[in-house]
């Protein structure tokens, strides 16, 4: 009797592999978006929950709490740097000038923000988000508060195919402590939202 070896003919293996290069081939560009508007999610979000983890511990300590850019977040000895929301801190502030002075044991860290990819960029319209013991949104003589921050990559905030929302990241706080994160290109266009660098 004639046996026959079972596998799969040199013939067959090059349809598959063809397949599977055409499948890559059309799901790899999409992935590559999928993975830039999923790291722009991640920063945008971040720093909301920062934002509203300061507005609650404002609340619940009843003294002032701050959110900084940061040069150096993972630091113990972390200060306000200024700048850009590349990084940042979330601390309480009670002398309510939106510095953190390590040396102080009232002005702790509640909660930190990483430093982000180098493939994204944060500008915003200030250097500073304090809250109040009422929870609401306080301007701190001298320092430009941060109502509206945008992060954005090298595509700006230019539509998504057919989406009609930008491919950038906005963190929007209003007077009453609000926050929220948005991507309407009508509203990340006008002011008092900053460019996207």
């Amino acid at each position: 009797m004639k046996t026959r070896n079972a596998g799969f003919t040199l013939m067959e293996l090059m349809i598959v592999l063809a397949l599977a290069g055409v499948i890559l081939a059309i799901g790899a560009p999409n992935f590559n978006e999928f993975r830039r508007n999923n790291r722009l999610t991640g920063v945008g979000n971040d720093l909301l929950g920062a934002v509203q983890t300061a507005r609650n511990e404002a609340i619940k300590r009843q003294v002032p709490v701050a959110v900084c850019p940061s040069a150096d977040p993972a630091d113990d000895d972390a200060t306000c740097s200024g700048g850009a929301f590349s990084g940042w801190i979330v601390f309480a502030d009670p002398d309510n000038n939106c510095e953190r002075n390590p040396a102080d044991p009232d002005e702790a860290i509640v909660r930190v923000g990483n430093t982000i990819d180098a493939a994204v960029n944060a500008t915003s319209t200030g250097a500073c988000i304090s809250f109040g013991a009422n929870g609401f949104l306080q301007t701190i003589a001298g320092v430009d508060t941060a109502t509206n921050t945008i992060f954005c990559d090298d595509r700006g905030t230019a539509e998504q195919a057919g989406t009609g929302l930008s491919a950038a990241r906005g963190v929007d706080v209003t007077v009453t402590g609000r926050s929220r994160v948005t991507r309407d290109m009508a509203e990340l266009a006008a002011a008092p939202w900053p460019a996207c660098p």
